[in-house]
């Protein structure tokens, strides 16, 4: 397994693989291909050397972490993630974590101080992952809860 940065070109990847690890998860999800088409190109635009994936031959799993973002409530640049997912016979074998600690570590040495990220409320798989790799929940916004981490 390697990670490595995402391509214009994992465009379809990424599709089948959001589908795939989403499909019990639909409420935080898009759902038409266009629109998970839309959210690639916007994730790319938004900070490519962030974005990163897993191949196992094929790509497994991708996360995007955006260090160019301006959060509001910390009044500065952070790591923003915002997508984290692996295919699901892939899961409980520590791909994400490995991956979110790569992503993380590219933040800091990009000066960001914290790291921030919105979970589904109900995604209690995710924000059990998320504290456990030290990120805080400190607020909701609709059906979306609020996490940070210090770098």
């Amino acid at each position: 397994m390697i990670i490595r940065k995402v391509e214009r070109d994992d465009i379809d990847s990424f599709v089948n693989v959001y589908e795939k690890s989403y499909e019990d998860l639909k409420e935080y999800a898009y759902r038409k291909r266009r629109e998970i088409k839309n959210y690639f190109k916007w994730l790319y635009s938004r900070d490519k050397d962030g974005f990163l994936l897993v191949e196992d031959q094929e790509p497994i799993a991708f996360v995007a972490c955006d260090a160019n973002w301006y959060s509001f409530f910390e009044r500065r640049k952070v790591g923003e993630v915002h997508e984290l997912f692996v295919l699901p016979e892939y899961r409980n074998k520590g791909i994400g974590t490995k991956l979110l600690l790569v992503a993380l570590d590219y933040a800091k040495n990009r000066g960001r101080r914290k790291a921030e990220l919105w979970v589904g409320e109900r995604n209690y798989r995710a924000r059990r992952f998320y504290k456990k790799l030290g990120f805080e929940e400190t607020g909701s916004w609709g059906k979306w809860i609020r996490m940070v981490r210090n770098l």
